[in-house]
Formats: C-alpha cells, structure tokens, sequence
C-alpha cells in the first residue's frame, strides 16, 4: 500500500516529475477541496509524455510547459460537461418513463399488472430477464413501500401502485430493460410516440423501430451513470456501441462518427429523442461551454480533447 503524503510532498512529487505548478498556495487550496486522486490520476494523462510507440514513460514524465492548473482545468471542465449533459439525460429518462408507463397501463389495466408474466414477451430467450425484471420492480415496491413516501401512500389507500407513480423510483437502466421485455406491438407504439414527436419537430417522417430505441436507451444509461457518479466523461465511450445502422440515415451522420459510443454519440442520439428546442439549446450550451475552455490550455491543443470526445472542427454542421 502507497503511504500516506501531505499535500507539500503531492506537489513536490509533480514538480519532480515536470509539472510546472504556476502557484502553490492556490495548488494546496485545490487538494484540500478535491481529491488528489480524481484530479491527478483522473486527468493526467493528456499531458504525459509518451514513448514513440504509444505507451506512457513510466514513472510519470509531464510534457514540457504542463502545468497543475491546466490538469485542474480540465478536471473542471469535465465536471461543467457533466452537468450539462446530465440535463438532458434526465430530460430523455422522464419523457421514456412517461411513454412506456402510459403505454403499458393502457394496454394492462390489472392491478399489479407490471408483475404478471404473460404481459411481457413470450419469447423464450426473454424468460430469464422478464423474471429479474419482475423481481427488480418487487424489491423496488417492498423497499419504497416501507417509508412515508407515494408508494407507501398508494399501498396504504389504493392497494396497488400505478406504473406512472412506480416508475419515479425505478432506474433508466431498470426502464431499458423494461422496455426490452415488453412485448413487439407495445414496443412499436413507444418507439411510434417517439417518431411522431420527431416529425413534429422535423417535418420528417422516421420509422422509429424498437431497435433503435434499445440503441439510445443502452448509451444513454451508460451516461447516465457516469454523470450521476462523477465519473471521468470527456474520454468515456462505450466498450460495446450500441448499433447505429438504422439511426445514422436519419441524423445524416456517418455510422463510423456514430459506432464510437463517445460522447458525439449521445449529443446525436439525444436529437431523435428530445424536443428539437431542447437539443438546440444542448447544443448551444455545448458550444459555449467548449468556448469558455479553449484559452486555458497551452501545452496541449483543446482541440485533441473534442476530438477525444468525438467532436471534430465540424461537429456542429451535423445538427444544422
């Protein structure tokens, strides 16, 4: 286990390793709010020097005029990047719990019908997740149902908790697969909602099919996750993307812009799923953001960090 420093012994470790600290007294006030750990080792890497082939100089070698603030920078930066997206996200996650709550409930009116069986697909290689389903939204029932709060109300005075109320206390990632379970028509008239929105705001009819929904639910989770826990998410992208076959010709972006699961990704995916006046100020709120931060890096080009998250000098001709 690595023992424990002070923060002097933090700092004069960077400076050892070539990282200019532009002022000390205000590096000492950094490490006392924030984590050594999450600003350092979270953000270090783009301005480490690196081998002619690829790897990183172990221990830590900092590239010539790095500097403390601009690692800090950028730790902020991702923070205000975070804040802005998860906006939006949210935005998206209570628009499809509306959506799939008043489509299930108009279609199963049964007390309790979200943990019936037979009201979920039929398909065999379901099965398994139709039933941890079930198991998730009657564990969320039982746990919530105990504290003063409107699942408890319901329970006590109505004897049954209505999807539209259920759904405040589920997950995105918990709606993901709830949507996945459901059966084919319910999914098209969800995914149909979506499209009929879409032509409102676009005057552009879309076949919205479940497929693609599936493909924006599963990134936009995963994003979702990363902002509610502070993960790093200027550099985040998915392991596995999510297919953009059937999204790509909608948007008019290329598949291979959109198969890198960054960042890009779910800013283009968000258009198909939010109101157009929304997705615009998103973008705007984006491009100031970027614009704020381009003059606080000098030892690294900000544009390396867009590309980073998938935004290159022409990112913004794709949502004219």
């Amino acid at each position: 286990m690595k023992p424990f420093m002070t923060h002097r012994q933090q700092l004069a470790i960077l400076r050892g390793r070539g990282l200019t600290i532009s002022n000390g007294s205000r590096a000492l006030r950094i490490l006392e709010l924030e984590n050594y750990y999450g600003v350092i080792n979270g953000y270090k890497d783009f301005f480490l020097q690196v081998h002619p082939n690829g790897n990183v100089i172990v221990p830590d070698a900092y590239k010539p005029g790095a500097t403390f603030e601009e690692i800090y920078k950028l730790y902020t930066f991702d923070r205000d990047l975070r804040n802005v997206l998860l906006e939006y996200l949210l935005k998206f996650e209570s628009s499809v719990k509306s959506k799939i709550s008043y489509r299930f409930s108009e279609k199963y009116k049964e007390s309790h019908a979200y943990l019936i069986l037979k009201n979920y697909s039929r398909d065999p290689k379901k099965l398994k997740d139709v039933l941890s389903l079930i198991s998730t939204i009657s564990n969320t029932i039982s746990k919530s149902g105990k504290k003063n709060n409107p699942i408890g109300h319901y329970l006590d005075k109505h004897d049954g908790v209505p999807l539209w109320v259920l759904v405040n206390y589920l997950t995105l990632g918990n709606m993901q697969y709830f949507f996945s379970c459901l059966t084919n028509p319910l999914q098209n008239e969800i995914s149909k909602d979506f499209a009929v929105a879409y032509k409102r705001d676009y005057k552009t009819v879309v076949h919205f099919t479940p497929d693609m929904l599936e493909s924006i639910l599963k990134t936009v989770t995963f994003f979702r996750n990363v902002c509610a826990h502070e993960e790093r998410l200027y550099s985040f992208s998915l392991h596995k993307p999510a297919r953009s076959g059937n999204i790509a010709p909608v948007l008019g972006i290329p598949s291979s812009k959109l198969d890198s699961g960054n960042l890009f990704t779910v800013i283009s995916f968000l258009k198909m799923v939010l109101p157009k006046k929304e997705h615009k100020i998103l973008l705007k709120k984006l491009q100031k953001l970027f614009g704020d931060y381009t003059k606080d890096f000098t030892s690294v080009n900000f544009n390396d960090i867009l590309l980073e998250m998938g935004f290159d000098s022409t990112w913004d001709s794709y949502f004219n």
